[in-house]
Order: structure tokens, then C-alpha cells, then sequence
């Protein structure tokens, strides 16, 4: 129960414990629940959208749902996403890459990249007539389930670094477990629900492998790069299905 208030208190805003000073073996024991920190967040999300649907500004309630699961989520991930972005699309060499993922001002690729991250997300729930429940809780819940993936699957890029704690200390079974938790919501959300998760873990295994070949690894600001793109790309695949009429194959 220690590991899994350790990684609420670093993914999210809630703390629980009083306790600031964790051992690098808590954080890693950590992994394994963060689908569950998913499911508060996607939680928190639909509450937001519960409240603001009935005033009928849709725009405007995703727009308060992007930035409500930014504030509770304390934006460690969307500042791994700009970092990354800075550093992946520089077109330097893996060191220097390195060295820009690691400096702490944001430079042009990383305010782009937030700018189309909170645009792009906020206008594919917006656009969306059909009940947005469902990816309210797949889009936090699988981007975090590829966070497990890119800890646990592929190599760490530096020799020391916060997310390294996670990659040397995750418990032996984190992925399966990881995996049972994330799918848990197909219980009720259904087979659409499954489909998300399949477009998510190949979109999260095409973008580490990506990342491994620019940089030779993942890192801590990688794993915020590949849940906050996993997030964006739900909420488009959501629209796109349910827009589509699709729904009769679903």
C-alpha cells in the first residue's frame, strides 16, 4: 500500500501521506498501479463533464476537462511531452538531444507541442456528440499503461534520472498487472473500449522504438511524451469512430 500512495503523490496532486522523502525501491514498486492512477484521473474527468453537459458548451467543457486533468495530474507528463519534443525533433545528435530534454527552459518544438496537445485534444471530445465516458477513462488509463510499457520493455537512456528508479525497481509481474488493471473498465465500457486499448499499445510500442532509435533509450520526460500522445491520439480515434458510424461494428 506504501508504493501505491508513493506513485499517487508523484502522478497526481493528491497526497495522502505527509511523508516527501521515498526510497527509489517504493517509486519502482509503484508502476504496476499506475492504471489505477488513470482511473482517478478519468474519474475526475467525467465528474467535469457530468457537471458542464447539461449548460450545453461543449467546447468549453472539454476545454475544462484538458486542463482539469492537467492540474490534477500536477503536469509532470505534459512537461515531459514539451521536453521531449524539444530534445526528439531538434535534429541534433543522441547526446545533445539528450542534453536539450534535460535543459529546464522550454524552447520552440516544446511550447508547439503543447499548444497542439491541449488544442487537438480539447477539439476531439468538443466535436464529439456521442457520450465521451469512455475515453474519459481509456485516454489517462492507457496512456498509462504505455508509461508501464516504456519503463519496463525498453532500455533507459541515462545512467542515473528519476524515471531510472522506476526501470530498476518495477516489480517482476508490473506489465501483466499493469495490463489486467487497464483493462478493467472493458468490463462496463465494452468492446470499444477494447479497441482504444489495441490503437494504444501499438501507437505507445511505435513511439518508444522510435525514441530508442533517436536517442538509444527512453527517460523520464520520454515517458510523458509517449502517455500525453497516447491521450490526444484516443480522443481523435474516439471522434473518428464515433462520428463515423461506426457504431454498429462496435
Amino acid at each position: 500500500m506504501n508504493s501505491f500512495l508513493v506513485g499517487l503523490q508523484f502522478m497526481t496532486r493528491i497526497h495522502i501521506s505527509n511523508n516527501t522523502i521515498w526510497k527509489d525501491e517504493e517509486f519502482g514498486k509503484s508502476v504496476v498501479w499506475f492504471p489505477v492512477y488513470g482511473w482517478i484521473l478519468g474519474a475526475f474527468m467525467c465528474l467535469i463533464y457530468y457537471l458542464l453537459k447539461p449548460l450545453d458548451v461543449p467546447y468549453l467543457t472539454a476545454f475544462l476537462i484538458v486542463i482539469g486533468e492537467l492540474f490534477l495530474s500536477g503536469g509532470t507528463l505534459a512537461d515531459g511531452l514539451m521536453d521531449s519534443s524539444d530534445g526528439l525533433f531538434s535534429g541534433r545528435s543522441r547526446e545533445r538531444s539528450l542534453e536539450i530534454m534535460k535543459d529546464s527552459l522550454i524552447g520552440s518544438f516544446g511550447m508547439l507541442s503543447i499548444i497542439i496537445f491541449i488544442n487537438l485534444y480539447t477539439l476531439s471530445l468538443g466535436s464529439n456528440d456521442a457520450l465521451l465516458y469512455p475515453v474519459l477513462i481509456a485516454a489517462p488509463t492507457l496512456g498509462r499503461l504505455n508509461l508501464v510499457i516504456s519503463i519496463c520493455e525498453y532500455p533507459y537512456a541515462r545512467p542515473y534520472g528519476m524515471g531510472k528508479a522506476f526501470a530498476t525497481y518495477r516489480g517482476e509481474h508490473a506489465v501483466a498487472g499493469a495490463v489486467v488493471l487497464a483493462l478493467l473498465p472493458a468490463l462496463y465500457f465494452g468492446f470499444t473500449y477494447l479497441i482504444l486499448a489495441g490503437a494504444a499499445v501499438l501507437l505507445g510500442l511505435y513511439l518508444n522504438r522510435w525514441i530508442v532509435r533517436k536517442i538509444g533509450g527512453t527517460t523520464g520526460d520520454t515517458y510523458g511524451f509517449v502517455n500525453q500522445i497516447t491521450e490526444m491520439v484516443l480522443a481523435l480515434l474516439f471522434l473518428l469512430i464515433t462520428r463515423g458510424n461506426l457504431w454498429h461494428m462496435l
